[in-house]
Formats: structure tokens, C-alpha cells, sequence
């Protein structure tokens, strides 16, 4: 009796260490699970099975919450796998689907698999009673209730899936079953699927055999016109099918295929491919419409057949006319303008060549109907056997494109594209290469450019990279033809462009040379290196006596410069990315022409501009002209003449003017070094007079009686304001020793007549010698100019030279003494014609009682 009781004890402490043990097992497993907010109830455990009576948690990746109810789980004495797994129900959230994950790394098979067999821990039985998946649809929540039952009896698997609506749960819309087992550790597999008695699949697929493997399969798909339950389904996973769609779609869509190959038992895939023996065989009928949902509705037949022997081709046949009806493009594309009614696909190999697997030939055919007009046409080979490859060669494309809108600022009407191309694709490379491409369109709409009637053609263009696109590289030379360019700050004209560019998407370059009908041509080289973009460039050589490109083809041209001779040059360079920053040099030679009234001749210059960071400066070191007559001769003259501004007020600078001179009337004209604010109302500068010749001051004015000789200098005050220039306090005198002034009108006797004090002035200047000239300088904005003179000196002829002391006030009205002095010289007819219209316009402005 002892006995027996320490027996019944220690069994009893052997289980309870035996329960205590599968309960930490059960603890440790399920704290190792990536599960969150885990909570489950245990109803009973023993030996032999775990009675769980509700377990719920959730998951992050992917956002699933989860919650079972009344599970069983069975297994056998002393060993851990489970023998029977069973669900009452359960219900399955969905909050999110999972993005997709970027997998860079493409994974190829090598071989087949050496193990068919089924996994060793699959449990004998799994039944699920009921089970409600909530999916996100467009209606927020999609859900079904799910049954399944899986039988696994030594090695053969059955299985039993079955799907309804929640709404109609004891109506089955979906069911999937078959049986999986290994005949001699080679699978047999048989699978029906049936979609609410509307699309039946039924695959049946064998290997079997000892040293080599026969592979026989056959696959039949059935699809009827979509039941209400399918119809209402696709709306909520927002694939509707239009009404027209389904009135076209009356006739079953029916697919064939079966296959018999004899394959070598353990190979690679390669030499698998290069002995297998059999033939395969494709037929698939769509009568009416069928709808792809996000593709379109697709009709046609497609007949394959492919026979091998000893990895030999034996027969070859495709033959595949498909129509896809209203294709479904993505909205960016609809928003361009491209759009077509029914594309048509045509693949046809006749197989009389017998080809090898490895250059196997398609020809194929592409076209489209509706406001985008695609044809393709090419010949195409692909190689099956590993590593697998394919190439296009003879391929051509023809593209219609009436309206296209690539950004929305952007219109492009009358697109006309040809091209012919051969197109090579490997594992883990690409080329592609155009020949004779041209592109026509009518007329190219941005904001602020309209293009028309233009022409782009490109020859022996070369694209190439890897799958990933990572590595792409390019080769193309490009010209583009422009019938007409209409710019707010250019004239309508024809434009041509030739370029050559080549490199990657890291690092391009591109040189080119751009020209216009008006001759003007600038040569440029730009260079994209790891996001820094810059560009030079070289304005061809402009010879003024041939023409002025510049003028034909700037809107903003100064109308009233006109250059007739020299040689203008320039070149540059800009960084447009990260920032904008650029530099540019202008040079001058020889040019001569007019401006306004005034003619110049041999002007010389270098000007150099720079811009950075929103920052213009415009430097001119060293600008000479030979002279200028504006009705007065002047020159040479000699400016160095430094702008600072920016580019929210470019008018409103500093101008610092370093050096300003010029020669005139025997002497020079200087402008003391200065700074000015053009942001400011008015400027005040001063011009010094130096040495300037009496006599040829004198001889200026066209009908002066006066002569003279001697030399003036003095100090003239310039106001500069927005209403013109004004001279106030000038002070000009004449240097010593002094000079002579003789002053002998043709009407002396008649103005001395009667007047005694006008008779001593006459004959006073008739020779006077003076030693001192000077006057006060004054200028209104009017354009009168007032001089009031002093003049100390003699007539020796006059009562034995007797002092006398002269003062004398003029008034000359300055514009119409230059209008006069322009009409009288030999200056050129154009300004002679501007000086007379200035005269009329102002006629008829006092006419009008508008003041000068």
C-alpha cells in the first residue's frame, strides 16, 4: 500500500512539473513573439492539449489588430508538434496596407528545389470555423468571414478554403480547394478555384520519374459575364466597370493550356533548358470585352505552341491579336492630353526558321486610335535560357500627338514623331538606340515663349544603363529648328540649335552652338556635375559693317543707337545650380555709329558684368572714343566708370566714375571723380575747363562776326535732376597773359549811326587786346544759357590804348544753337532727318501751348 501511494505521488509531482513547465515553455514562447498589447485566457491545459478561450494583440508591420476566440491545440505525449490546430472564430483588422518594400537586389532561382516534401511541423488537422478579415476600401471597411479545413495524412495534404460577404455569410462566394502530396519526393499538386459560380480556375500539375523528370500540367480558366455580387464588389475596391463594358462583355473569356516536359533530374536551370524535351501549348479565347480593372478592356485570341527535343526548338508558333478597349492611363497622363480609344497588339512567330531558345523570334506590333496615335513596329529575339536577355532590332515608331501638356504652363499642338530604333535588355543592363528621329510640331505655348512650326531631329542617339536606372548614360547629338520664336524681349524670328550631349544623370555635358535669321550665333558649353549645373558661352563675332544681329533680334534696343561699323565680341559663364552667379566680358573695337543726334566714331571698350547673389556689378576700366559731334566736335574722350546695383532696383545704383575726359575746341572737359546715388532726385557734379581755345570756341556758332584767341578755363556746377540739367554760379576765365577779340559785323556803320556809345563799343573790339575774360555760367532747365562777361584790356588803335573795362550780358538759347549747328555742319543725313522731326514735334507742341 506504501507503495503504490509514493507511486501515485510522484506521478502526480511529475505532472505537475511536466504542466508547470509546458506553462513557462507557453509564457517564454509567447514573450518572444513580436506581438503588442498581448492578452489571452487559458480555459484548461494538460498533457495533450491547450485550451485557449479568447487570445487578442496586434502587430505593427503590418497594422493589424487580432482577436481569436475558443482555440484548441493538440499534440501527442513527448513530442511538441502539434497534431491539431482549431478556430471557433476569430476577427482580423486590417488598419493600414503595408507600403511596398524598395527590394534593389534581384533574386534569380538557380536550380529547382531539391525538397518537396511538406514541413515536418505542419499539424495533422487545421479547422477554422469562422473567421472575419476587415479590409480598408474605398467605403472604409470591406469585411469577409472565412472557414478553412486542412488535412495532413502522411505527406497528403487536402485543403478547404471558403469565403463570404459578411452581409450574405451562408452564401459562399469564393472557394478554393485541392490536395498537395510527394510521389517519390516529387509534388502533385490539383487546385480549383471558383469565384461566385462566375470565374472557375483549375490547375493540375505533376513531376514525377527517378533519374529525369517528366513535368505534365494542365491550367483552364473560365471567366462568365461579372454576377451583381462581382459588379458591386469592384465598385467598393474602386475598379467599376462602366455600363458600356458590361453591355460588350456577353460571350465567356476561356483559357487552355497544357504541357508535358521531360527535364533532367538535378541541374541547373541553364542545363536544364539546354536538355529538356516536350511541348507546351497556349489557346485563349476572348470573344467580347473583358475587364482588366486599371488596364481596360481587352479582346482578342492568343495561340502559342512550343515543341522542345533535347533542349532544340521543334516547334515555334505564336499568334496573338488583342485589342484593349478604353485603356486606362493615370490621371498626370490624361491631365497632359494623352489619351486613346483602343490600342491593338499583334505578336506573330511562325517558327519555319527552327530557332535556337536562345534567340528566339517575335515580331510584334503596336498601334493606337484617339487623340494620341501610336504605331510600333519591330522584330524582336529573347533568349530563355539563363542569364535571360532580349533585343528589338528594326524597330519603328510613329507618334500623333494632337495636344500635349507636359507641365501646366506648357502646351504642345501637332506633335509628329518618327523614329527607328534597336532596343537591347540583359539581367542587369539596358541600351537603347535611335536612328533618324525626327519631331514636328505646330506651335510650342509656355507663359512666356510661344515656338512655331518647329522641327527637332537627333542621329545615332545612344541610351543605356542598369535595370535600376542608377547608372543611366546618354549619347545624342540634337537640332532643333524654330520657324518662329515670339518673346516679349526678342523680335519674331527663326532660331536653330545644334548640340552634342553625353554622359549620365550625374554628371552631363552639352555643346552647342545657337543661332537666329538675324546672324546672331552664341557657341555655349554646359556641364551638370553632382547637382552643380554651369554654363559658358561665346557670342560669334559681330562685324557692324555687315549688319547688327543685336538690334534685329533685342525688342529692347535703343531705337536711337544705331552702329554701322566695328566689331563687337563677348563670352561669359554662369552657375545656375545650387545658385545663380554669372560673369560676362563685352568688348568693343572700332565702332562707330549714332546715337540720338550725335555721331561717334572708334569707340573701344571691355565691360565687364558680374551677378552674384542678387548683386549686379557692371565695370568699364578703360572706355576711349575717338570723337563725338553733336553738332560741337569733340574727342578722343576716356571713361573709367565702376555700377553697383542689385536686381530689385537695377536703375537705382551707385555709378562710380573714376576718370572722365574728353578733348574739346583745343582743350579738355574733365569730370572730377564722383559718386553717384541714382536712387536720389538730383545729382551735383562739376565739369573743369581746361585751356580750351577761344578761337575754336568761337568758331562754332555758325554765324558769328566774332574772332579771337586766348585760352579759358574755369569750373562749371552741374545739377542733374529728373527735369533736365541745370548750371548755377559757373565761373570760366580766361589764362594769362590774355588775347584778342575782334568783333566786326557787316552792319558796324549802320549800328553806330546815331548811337555815340555803341561807336566806342565797335571800335573798342574792332582789336582789342584783354588780359582779363571771365563770366559767370548759367543754365536753366529751359535750355537758356546766360553768360555775364568782364572783359579788362585795349584797342592799341583807340586813344593810345586807354584801358577799358567791358561787362556784357548774353543769352543764347543752347538747344537751338546746337539744332543749328547740326543742320550747318556735315554731319549725316539721318541725324539731320531726327534734328528736323525734333524741330516739327516741337512746333507742334507750341502750337498746342505745351512749353519747351
Amino acid at each position: 500500500m506504501r507503495r503504490w501511494q509514493k507511486t501515485l505521488l510522484i506521478a502526480l509531482a511529475l505532472l505537475l512539473l511536466l504542466t508547470a513547465s509546458a506553462y513557462w515553455y507557453l509564457q517564454k514562447t509567447l514573450a518572444a513573439l513580436p506581438l503588442q498589447n498581448l492578452h489571452y485566457q487559458i480555459s484548461s491545459l494538460s498533457l495533450r492539449q491547450l485550451h485557449l478561450s479568447s487570445v487578442s494583440f496586434s502587430l505593427d508591420n503590418p497594422e493589424l489588430e487580432i482577436q481569436l476566440n475558443d482555440i484548441n491545440l493538440s499534440w501527442q505525449l513527448f513530442d511538441p508538434r502539434l497534431t491539431k490546430v482549431q478556430l471557433g472564430s476569430g476577427d482580423i483588422r486590417l488598419l493600414q496596407w503595408p507600403q511596398t518594400a524598395d527590394n534593389n537586389t534581384p533574386t534569380t532561382a538557380d536550380s529547382l528545389p531539391a525538397d518537396w516534401q511538406l514541413p515536418a511541423n505542419l499539424p495533422e488537422q487545421i479547422n477554422i470555423n469562422q473567421l472575419v478579415l476587415h479590409l480598408p476600401c474605398s467605403e472604409g471597411d470591406c469585411s469577409y468571414q472565412l472557414s478553412a479545413a486542412v488535412d495532413n495524412v502522411a505527406q497528403q495534404l487536402q485543403y478547404q478554403l471558403s469565403a463570404a460577404d459578411t452581409n450574405t455569410p451562408n452564401t459562399p462566394r469564393l472557394t478554393l480547394s485541392g490536395d498537395y502530396t510527394t510521389v517519390q519526393q516529387l509534388p502533385l499538386l490539383n487546385l480549383r478555384l471558383d469565384l461566385d459560380n462566375n470565374t472557375q480556375l483549375q490547375l493540375h500539375q505533376k513531376l514525377s520519374g527517378h533519374n529525369s523528370i517528366d513535368v505534365t500540367g494542365k491550367l483552364t480558366i473560365d471567366i462568365a459575364p461579372p454576377s451583381p455580387w462581382i459588379i458591386q464588389q469592384l465598385q467598393l475596391w474602386q475598379a467599376a466597370v462602366p455600363p458600356e463594358a458590361l453591355e460588350r462583355f456577353t460571350a465567356p473569356v476561356s483559357v487552355r493550356s497544357d504541357w508535358q516536359f521531360q527535364l533532367p533530374g538535378t541541374s541547373s536551370l541553364a542545363n536544364i533548358a539546354a536538355e529538356a524535351s516536350g511541348h507546351w501549348q497556349l489557346d485563349a479565347e476572348l470573344p467580347s470585352p473583358l475587364v482588366l480593372p486599371g488596364i481596360g478592356q481587352l479582346q482578342g485570341r492568343v495561340t502559342a505552341k512550343l515543341g522542345l527535343q533535347h533542349g532544340e526548338l521543334s516547334q515555334y508558333q505564336l499568334n496573338s491579336h488583342l485589342t484593349l478597349l478604353q485603356p486606362e492611363l493615370s490621371e498626370d497622363l490624361l491631365q497632359q492630353g494623352i489619351k486613346a480609344d483602343s490600342v491593338d497588339i499583334t505578336l506573330t512567330a511562325d517558327g519555319h526558321t527552327l530557332p535556337q531558345l536562345t534567340a528566339l523570334p517575335l515580331k510584334l506590333a503596336l498601334s493606337s486610335k484617339g487623340a494620341t496615335e501610336v504605331d510600333i513596329t519591330g522584330d524582336a529575339t529573347f533568349n530563355l535560357t539563363p542569364p535571360f536577355s532580349a533585343q528589338i532590332h528594326n524597330g519603328k515608331l510613329g507618334l500623333l500627338q494632337q495636344q500635349l501638356k507636359p507641365a501646366p504652363d506648357v502646351l504642345l499642338q501637332k506633335l509628329a514623331l518618327q523614329t527607328q530604333f534597336n532596343a537591347y535588355w540583359l539581367a542587369d543592363q539596358w541600351q537603347l538606340d535611335l536612328q533618324n528621329t525626327t519631331a514636328d510640331f505646330a506651335s510650342l505655348n509656355t507663359t512666356d515663349i510661344q515656338l512655331l512650326k518647329g522641327n527637332i531631329t537627333t542621329k545615332n542617339s545612344r541610351f543605356s544603363g542598369d535595370t535600376l536606372f542608377n547608372n543611366t548614360t546618354l549619347q545624342a547629338a540634337v537640332g532643333v529648328n524654330i520657324g518662329q520664336l515670339k518673346q516679349a524681349q526678342l523680335k519674331p524670328l527663326s532660331w536653330q540649335w545644334q548640340a552634342e550631349l553625353s554622359g549620365n544623370l550625374r554628371e552631363l555635358s552639352v555643346a552647342g552652338q545657337l543661332t537666329n535669321s538675324a546672324s546672331l550665333g552664341v557657341a555655349h558649353q554646359l556641364r551638370y556635375v553632382n547637382d552643380t549645373l554651369t554654363v559658358s558661352w561665346q557670342l560669334d563675332d559681330i562685324f557692324l559693317l555687315a549688319g547688327n544681329p543685336l538690334a534685329a533680334t533685342l525688342t529692347s534696343w535703343p531705337a536711337l543707337l544705331e552702329l554701322n561699323r566695328g566689331r563687337l565680341d563677348a563670352s561669359g559663364e554662369a552657375s545656375l545650380l545650387p545658385a545663380i552667379n554669372t560673369t560676362a566680358e563685352l568688348s568693343l573695337s572700332g565702332v562707330s555709329g549714332i546715337y540720338d543726334r550725335s555721331l561717334f566714331k572708334d569707340l573701344a571698350s571691355t565691360i565687364q558684368l558680374e551677378y552674384e547673389n542678387g548683386q549686379i556689378r557692371i565695370h568699364a576700366p578703360e572706355t576711349r572714343l575717338a570723337e563725338i559731334n553733336h553738332g560741337l566736335i569733340a574727342g578722343p574722350l576716356l571713361l573709367n566708370a565702376d555700377y553697383r546695383t542689385n536686381m530689385d532696383a537695377i536703375s537705382a545704383g551707385k555709378l562710380d566714375i573714376k576718370q572722365l575726359q574728353i578733348n574739346a575746341m583745343g582743350g579738355q572737359i574733365q569730370l572730377q571723380p564722383t559718386q553717384l546715388d541714382l536712387a536720389l532726385a538730383q545729382q551735383d557734379v562739376v565739369l573743369k575747363l581746361q585751356q580750351i581755345a577761344l578761337t575754336n570756341l568761337l568758331q562754332q556758332h555758325p554765324t558769328t562776326d566774332l574772332t579771337g584767341s586766348g585760352l579759358i578755363s574755369g569750373t562749371v556746377p552741374l545739377r542733374i535732376n529728373r527735369t533736365g540739367v541745370t548750371v548755377n554760379n559757373g565761373a570760366i576765365a580766361a589764362e594769362s597773359p590774355g588775347g584778342e577779340l575782334q568783333y566786326r559785323p557787316a552792319g558796324a556803320q549802320n549800328m553806330a549811326a546815331g548811337n555815340a556809345g555803341m561807336k566806342v563799343v565797335l571800335e573798342a573790339l574792332d582789336d582789342f587786346h584783354y588780359s582779363v575774360l571771365s563770366s559767370d555760367v548759367n543754365y536753366d532747365t529751359q535750355g537758356k544759357l546766360s553768360l555775364a562777361l568782364k572783359l579788362q584790356g585795349s584797342n592799341p588803335a583807340l586813344e593810345n590804348g586807354r584801358a577799358i573795362n567791358l561787362n556784357i550780358n548774353l543769352e543764347e538759347d543752347l538747344p537751338a544753337l546746337i539744332t543749328s549747328l547740326q543742320l550747318s555742319s556735315k554731319i549725316s543725313d539721318k541725324i539731320k532727318q531726327r534734328v528736323q522731326q525734333r524741330i516739327q514735334q516741337q512746333s507742334i507742341k507750341n502750337t498746342n501751348g505745351v512749353k519747351p
